[in-house]
């Protein structure tokens, strides 16, 4: 029991460290991170992410599950919007979007309807399926272009694999959690996501300093012979 309080405990402090360190790196590097939109909307996520699990800690828990419900629409524009934005195909775009107009407006109808009084897990459920979809689509669509040697040389790559890792280690505890009548056993288990969310932090921070790598890469100067 003490042995699974101190990893409960560890994987809180990961998922607190590895959102401030992702907040603080992106500052300090930001006159270059700036210019990417979607980097921008990452560290505001995890910003965003940090509030509220400080913030809503004491709060009651209506209240609690309309902010929580309401930050699944704002995890899933993030997510959707960056993986739209380093998607090539225009079709799969199209696709992206209307799959998007449709979760929103499910969701919507979903949380007004049920009243917000369970956690969405059925929303978060459909949010992680529609964005794996949409990751691995965006891996498929890297492997098989030949302009790139190495797919982890971008630092979209190291982004998506986050994404990946943090919603698919997440996805069981959020499905069941609606079956859990006892909140202690929800609270039991979500020490794990903690830790998938920290690993996601850190593909982040991956990310960025991939950036930086590209943006300070000079390119190789050709020399052209000139004729006389």
């Amino acid at each position: 029991m003490a042995k699974t309080k101190t990893i409960e405990n560890l994987f809180s402090i990961l998922h607190y460290s590895s959102g401030i360190l992702t907040v603080l790196i992106f500052l300090i590097l930001s006159k270059y991170l700036l210019r990417d939109t979607t980097l921008l909307l990452l560290a505001i996520y995890t910003f965003t992410d940090l509030l509220l699990n400080y913030y809503t800690r004491n709060i009651n828990k209506m209240l609690y599950q309309y902010v929580w419900s309401t930050f699944t629409f704002v995890e899933y524009i993030v997510f959707a919007f960056f993986l739209w934005s380093n998607i090539k195909s225009k079709s799969f775009k199209k696709i992206i979007f209307l799959l998007s107009a449709l979760f929103i407006t499910f969701t919507t109808f979903y949380n007004i309807q049920t009243g917000f009084k369970n956690i969405d897990s059925i929303p978060i459920g459909v949010e992680t399926i529609l964005i794996l979809v949409f990751a691995f689509y965006y891996l498929y669509e890297q492997l098989n272009d030949t302009s790139t040697l190495f797919i982890y040389s971008r630092y979209q790559f190291w982004v998506v694999i986050g994404i990946l890792i943090y919603l698919a280690g997440s996805f069981f505890i959020f499905i069941f959690s609606s079956k859990w009548t006892s909140v202690d056993i929800f609270a039991k288990y979500w020490y794990i996501t903690n830790g998938f969310y920290a690993f996601m932090n850190f593909m982040f921070i991956v990310a960025f300093f991939m950036k930086i790598k590209k943006i300070k890469k000079k390119p190789v100067k050709q020399f052209l012979p000139t004729l006389n």
